[in-house]
């Protein structure tokens, strides 16, 4: 009868001891060996049994199928996604994830010294299938960390392994230490290590106590294994702590400020270790995979576990990720490894981790265009040079000298947040050109230094005013249909000469000009008002009807116009021309987004 929790390998070493018979017989017997290798003892037993081998083994041990299935981890494979990641599959054999410690779990002393029952002294206590899952550090019975290695030989010195070492082996008490050692005469090469690892040594005496702490969030782990936590929850849970776990080591050593002193010395030691050490651009398998030592492992756990606890993370991972690899990038190593988790992450990890990672979904598999990261607001919904407001209240502080840029930059980034595809895309649906998508591109982030545009802050902003177009309380503006609204339009004459009128006589009297170059360049003027574009993309109808000569001296005369109409302190018939100039656009806005009436491009109104 197999014990409470207990695990395969675990039962098969008890029955094996009981009739003296190794575990390597046992499955034989049991026709769990494939032909031609009948000394392989397959790891992929402990993660799943298919229904006809665990008949065959209720048979062989007088069980059920559904009993036997128990001693696996399959149960959890829904609520841990290592398990379902190391299963094998068609024209697949199992990879153990690295999440997983199939061939050499941790363990408790006490737990294997078994409860004193007459079965439990004979045989020992169980190995709990638990041990097999990195998340479980502590005994939380016995109040102690699990030991990591055999205190007698030191092994093993990492979680790989075959599923039971020395499977041919019968002698051995399911409690000594199957790790095979060098022999010390030339008759034997090697032989059983033997040592007994449920009796604590003097030295393990020694070794740190978890904290009440630690053993809360032991359990709540274990309690996210079973009911009343939901499965998809459990799943989502555990796939963002390893990503956090990971960004934490990746990000070593500008993380070492979540963790305490003794934490921190820990993790520096565990990284100088030469098979986990730093060099070059990092190994992500090794990165991704938790130190065995259970302390470490508590406590890297459980800083991990507060980082996504935190109402600052979508800004501290940016500064974790900026800090470590210089910028955001779906080539960094946390960002190559969340591209292969993020599908299994929880929805607001995906919030934070993709515009810092810039990694997108895909649409049609892989290969397919980038979908939207974020919804709640509409690529429509941002104007093409972001709102004032909205610049003044998020980006202001860290624009530094590049204003412009970086509100264009802004709202092409916010509409290919929620429109997917590139970043030329989102440029394009805005009215800009592609020459002019050049925004905080490399080159603009390289001049940020001098110019004062801080892009660790820019995103932390952009993210903010981001969550804020989701909550919004009151209606989105349609930019796009104010665009496309005036996509060829400019004043009429008449509603032209009615503005004029409203100018102040003496104005008129000191013949100021109000020509067609003005009238365009008034258009311009209502224009950005009313899509809230920039100048430069604004229709010029008027302009483009004009001989190439008068083109050429309209257009050399722009920029100074501009000024004139865009400067803070206006000279007086500019300060009265934007004040009318701005009723009229109000009014027009106010007509494109009721759908009032259609506007007026003909060209009797050039």
């Amino acid at each position: 009868m197999a014990l409470s929790g207990e695990s395969l390998v675990s039962y098969l070493l008890r029955l094996g001891h009981r009739l003296d018979l190794s575990p390597l017989h046992l499955i034989r017997a049991a026709d769990w060996i494939k032909q031609g290798n009948p000394n392989h003892f397959p790891g992929s037993l402990l993660l799943d049994l298919p229904k006809p081998r665990a008949e065959a083994f209720a048979r062989l041990t007088g069980q059920t199928a559904r009993e036997v299935s128990a001693l696996t981890l399959a149960q959890w494979r829904d609520r841990y996604p290592p398990i379902a990641r190391s299963l094998p599959g068609p024209g697949r054999l199992m990879r153990p994830d690295a999440w997983l410690f199939v061939g050499s779990p941790r363990f408790c002393p006490s737990c294997l010294a078994g409860d004193g029952t007459r079965v439990q002294q004979l045989h020992g206590g169980p190995w709990l299938k638990l041990w097999h899952l990195p998340i479980i550090f502590a005994c939380t019975e016995h109040r102690a960390y699990l030991q990591a290695a055999c205190p007698h030989c030191g092994q093993p010195h990492e979680a790989e392994g075959a599923l039971v070492q020395r499977a041919n082996d019968h002698t051995l008490h399911p409690a000594q230490c199957r790790w095979t050692v060098d022999a010390q005469t030339p008759r034997r090469k090697s032989f059983a290590c033997a040592g007994r690892l449920d009796h604590l040594t003097v030295s393990e005496r020694d070794r740190p106590q978890p904290t009440a702490d630690i053993l809360r969030f032991q359990k709540s782990l274990q309690g996210r294994l079973k009911s009343p936590t939901r499965t998809k929850d459990a799943s989502e849970y555990f796939t963002d702590l390893r990503l956090a776990t990971t960004l934490i080591i990746a990000t070593w050593p500008h993380s070492r400020g979540l963790l305490d002193a003794n934490t921190a010395e820990r993790i520096d030691s565990h990284l100088q270790d030469p098979r986990v050490g730093l060099g070059g651009r990092r190994n992500l398998q090794i990165h991704d995979t938790p130190p065995r030592d259970p302390v470490t492992c508590a406590a890297l756990l459980m800083a991990a576990d507060r980082l996504l606890s935190r109402d600052d993370l979508p800004d501290l991972i940016s500064d974790l990720t900026r800090a470590a690899f210089g910028s955001p990038s779906s080539r960094t190593p946390w960002a190559v490894l969340y591209e292969k988790h993020k599908s299994d992450c929880s929805e607001r990890l995906r919030q934070v981790a993709e515009p810092v990672t810039r990694t997108f979904p895909r649409v049609d598999g892989r290969r397919g265009t980038r979908g939207p990261l974020r919804s709640g607001y509409q690529p429509e919904h941002v104007p093409a040079f972001l709102d004032p407001d909205w610049y003044q209240r998020y980006l202001a502080t860290c624009a530094g000298s590049e204003v412009k840029s970086v509100r264009r930059a802004a709202a092409v980034r916010l509409v290919q947040w929620t429109m997917g595809g590139t970043y030329d895309d989102a440029a394009q649906f805005l009215g800009i050109t592609p020459v002019q998508t050049h925004l905080l591109s490399a080159r603009e982030t390289r001049r940020s230094g001098r110019t004062g545009c801080n892009p660790l802050e820019f995103d932390r902003a952009l993210r903010a005013l981001a969550s804020e177009l989701q909550s919004a309380r009151q209606p989105l503006v349609d930019y796009r249909r104010r665009r496309e609204a005036l996509q060829e339009w400019v004043l009429g004459i008449d509603a032209w000469n009615a503005l004029v009128s409203e100018l102040p006589p003496t104005l008129i009297q000191f013949r100021t000009r109000t020509d067609d170059r003005k009238r365009q360049n008034a258009s311009v003027f209502v224009w950005t008002l009313v899509t809230r574009g920039e100048h430069l993309f604004a229709p010029r109808p008027l302009e483009a009807a004009q001989p190439t000569e008068i083109q050429q001296q309209w257009a050399a005369r722009r920029n100074t116009t501009w000024f004139q109409f865009s400067r803070p302190d206006p000279l007086p018939h500019y300060a009265d021309l934007r004040r009318v100039l701005a009723t009229y656009a109000q009014r027009l806005a106010r007509d494109i987004d009721s759908g009032a009436g259609q506007i007026d491009i003909s060209d009797e109104a050039r």
